[in-house]
């Protein structure tokens, strides 16, 4: 594209304000250059900013395309190029576009002019916006969310409460006015607005004013602005007295803190009292009550001023101390001829420890009285004893009087202290009484050793995991705080440990029965904070033990794990081949033994630990054993729970016997596997049910298989009737001779067994001596069968 956007000014040189026309201009070189700049006035609301074409280097301009890229800054206030054909377009204001020269004083808009076939074009044009001389007034509290301008109710009389502000002054002089003349506010020539010149009323306290200011300028224009004014309720002065002075009479000698008058103000908040003058130590005042005190003995003979007092009490508001009254109470302190004792020290107050014994003397009274010129004076204790007869008076001489104990929650609750009071008592007409206070407070001392828990036996079982909880020592201490103790293990141990302060015994290390059966520990209690000195504390050492409880976690152990034999076939069958030597650590654990694998044909079964064998058949047209026998005896513990098992491996080697000479003896051989073995343990969980769950589950299976195996005879195990059946035992005549049939035969099949009872019609060709039982037998050297004679 070779045209570029250019824009045109008037003949005066003067750019358009509203509307500028934009020529293309040839100018290839200058493909970037700026479109121009262009003026409008703030006050512009629509219309033309500003028209421009674009010419294409081809003849025809179709599928020309102008876009506005950008605005900076960004605004909504323009839209895009409007095409009005033949290449030329406008640049409008948007109808709700609002200008401002003081927020933004340009706009730089960019377009993109796009010709088929060529390349694209970007141009800028600048936008100016020029004040407007107008007249707009501020608007802040037109805004709901605006707070109302508060005004105190106490403010100083025309005191410059807001000045109105304007957004654009306009041109001339401004003029201000109320719009509303009902306000109580006035305003001034330069836009100030006065509180009144009488200053606000009580009844106005918490009002809402809302008036318009109108503002007006030398063009006629005008404009208004919302004034909201909220008066704030102020605080009055509400404390007085119903009386200006007050005047008592009081008598000398009656001691402290005597109540000599009380004054009373009224006020709508909390009222306090103050003594503001003169400025003496002989009386005081409740600031809550407005009680009069006087805090020391008025005596005459020693301050003779004391005989009339004029005393200013002032009342004023707690929160507002300003707010405050005056009243005048005169004291006249009358004389009396009467004077009681005069005792030193006039309050006792001392600290001595818990154990002081019995008739210790704390104190020596020294007391005086004119009066009576010390002729008597008598001493006791007042019955309001804290506890009750705690202290006791010998003539002049306080002394104990019982035993003084920390140790209880009650003293500890008075803070260990113990009151008491004295009374002195002259002898002269009326008596006078003086009470001498005791405050006594009783420290602690550490009395009592720390006592250890009676049980000192304790048990756990051996496979009690880290932590789990083995007992509570559980020591007492009468001192108090009671049972304040810390707990130690003395010695060096790694199986238990105790919690400092709670006593609980733990598991720290592992624990085997068979290893060690208890363990003494000695366990150290030393109490804590039962003395004043913190250094004076009793240690007592307890000696308990703990007790192992055994459980069944190892399983038996056999010595050896494998063993070998070597028999003949012809071993009599009540000959053990070899006997186990297993054992469990357990206690009263009874092992049992079961042939669990290689027990082939079973020709084996064990009695209790010993390997007993029955007949062999090594008949090469019948059953033919084999000659190695590995077998695998579990051995389990019985009775303790969890059951655990061990497997024993037992190698039998049997050498055949053809002979009919029976065999005398059976060579036995050890032979030791060179081969460490691998040592297998086997854990077995049983179910043990209640006896009585056992023996309901035994009845019911004894039945259910009874009536099953009934009916099994009943359908399926009928004989034939022309089947005969031959016993397997005959006893003929007196019992003297006996008759047996057994039949081995070889099956039809490698590998399987097969056995039946023959008949009597065999063919027997032999005969020959068993040589276990020396028993005498038949024997078919056909078929294999045998019979005993």
């Amino acid at each position: 594209m070779g045209d570029l956007l250019g824009y045109q000014q008037s003949e005066g040189g003067d750019r358009l304000h509203s509307a500028t026309s934009l020529n293309i201009l040839q100018a290839p070189s200058r493909e970037f250059d700026g479109l121009g700049t262009v003026e409008v006035a703030e006050d512009m609301t629509a219309g033309v900013v500003a028209s421009f074409t674009v010419n294409c280097t081809t003849t025809s301009s179709n599928g020309l395309t102008v876009t506005l890229e950008n605005i900076s800054p960004t605004t909504t206030f323009f839209n895009s190029p409007n095409a009005l054909g033949n290449g030329t377009f406008q640049v409008t204001l948007s109808p709700g576009a609002d200008l401002n020269a003081k927020e933004v004083d340009q706009y730089i808009l960019t377009f993109r002019a796009e010709c088929p076939g060529e390349d694209l074009v970007n141009r800028q044009l600048f936008i100016q916006v020029k004040e407007a001389d107008r007249l707009e007034c501020d608007d802040t509290f037109l805004n709901t969310a605006a707070r109302p301008l508060l005004v105190p109710e106490n403010v100083a009389p025309e005191t410059v409460i807001y000045t109105v502000t304007l957004k654009r002054r306009g041109r001339g002089n401004l003029t201000f006015a109320f719009e509303d003349g009902s306000v109580p506010f006035t305003l001034n020539a330069v836009g100030e607005v006065f509180a009144p010149a009488a200053g606000l009323t009580r009844t106005q306290a918490g009002k809402l004013f809302e008036v318009n200011i109108v503002v007006s300028d030398g063009d006629g224009r005008s404009c208004r602005s919302l004034l909201r004014v909220r008066v704030q309720p102020a605080y009055h002065n509400t404390v007085n007295f119903t009386e200006s002075s007050k005047a008592v009479s009081v008598f000398e000698n009656t001691g402290p803190l005597q109540t000599i008058t009380r004054v009373h103000a009224h006020g709508e908040g909390r009222v306090l009292y103050e003594i503001v003058s003169p400025s003496t130590v002989y009386f005081t005042i409740d600031s809550e009550t407005g009680e009069l005190k006087n805090t020391y003995n008025l005596d005459l003979d020693h301050s003779p001023e004391l005989a009339q007092t004029l005393l200013v009490v002032r009342a004023y508001d707690m929160l507002h101390p300003t707010d405050s009254a005056t009243i005048t109470v005169n004291v006249t302190v009358q004389p009396r001829n009467l004077q009681g004792p005069m005792c030193q020290p006039a309050i006792y107050v001392a600290e001595i420890p818990e154990n002081s014994p019995t008739g210790m003397s704390l104190t020596t009274l020294s007391c005086v009285n004119k009066d009576s010129n010390n002729r008597t004076l008598q001493y006791q204790m007042e019955n309001s004893q804290i506890p009750p007869g705690s202290f006791r008076m010998e003539r002049n001489v306080l002394q104990v009087n019982t035993t003084l104990d920390c140790d209880s929650v009650v003293m500890a609750s008075r803070g260990f202290q113990y009151q008491a009071t004295i009374l002195v008592t002259d002898s002269g007409s009326p008596q006078q009484t003086t009470r001498i206070p005791v405050l006594v407070t009783v420290s602690r001392v550490n009395e009592y050793q720390p006592e250890c828990p009676r049980r000192f036996s304790f048990s756990i079982p051996e496979n009690a995991a880290f932590g789990d909880f083995v007992a509570n020592v559980n020591g007492t201490d009468r001192d108090y705080p009671f049972n304040n103790i810390e707990y130690s293990i003395l010695g060096v141990q790694d199986v238990f440990y105790i919690g400092r302060r709670s006593g609980n015994l733990y598991v720290l290390g592992p624990l085997d029965y068979e290893k060690r059966k208890s363990y003494p520990l000695t366990i150290s209690l030393k109490d804590l904070d039962n003395d004043v000195n913190l250094l004076a504390q009793r240690i007592k050492q307890c000696n308990i033990t703990i007790h192992v409880k055994n459980v069944n976690d190892e399983a038996p152990v056999c010595t050896p794990e494998f063993e070998t034999r070597t028999i003949y076939s012809t071993l009599a069958s009540t000959t053990d081949i070899v006997m186990l030597k297993c054992h469990d650590d357990v206690e009263g654990s009874q092992l049992i033994y079961t042939i669990v694998g290689g027990n082939i044909n079973g020709r084996f079964y064990m009695t209790n630990n010993r390997l007993f064998h029955s007949t062999f058949s090594y008949n090469r047209d019948g059953i033919f054993d084999p000659l190695n026998f590995e077998l695998l005896v579990e051995v389990t513990d019985s009775r303790n729970t969890p059951r655990l098992s061990t497997t024993a491996t037992v190698i039998v080697h049997v050498v055949p016997w053809t002979t009919t000479v029976p065999t005398t003896a059976a060579v036995i051989t050890t032979t030791m596997v060179s081969k460490k073995p691998i040592i297998l343990y086997r854990t077995e969980e049983y179910w043990a049910p209640d006896p009585w769950f056992v023996v309901v589950l035994t009845l019911t299976g004894i039945l259910f298989f009874s009536a099953l195996g009934l009916l099994f005879w009943r359908f399926c195990c009928r004989k034939a009737p022309t089947e005969t059946s031959q016993p397997l035992l005959q006893n003929r005549g007196k019992m003297t001779e006996r008759n047996y049939i057994v039949t081995e035969e070889p099956s039809k099949d490698k590998g399987e067994v097969s056995s039946e009872g023959v008949s009597l019609q065999h063919h027997f060709d032999g005969s020959a001596q068993d040589p276990v039982t020396g028993q005498y037998y038949l024997y078919d050297s056909s078929s294999g069968a045998r019979r005993w004679i």
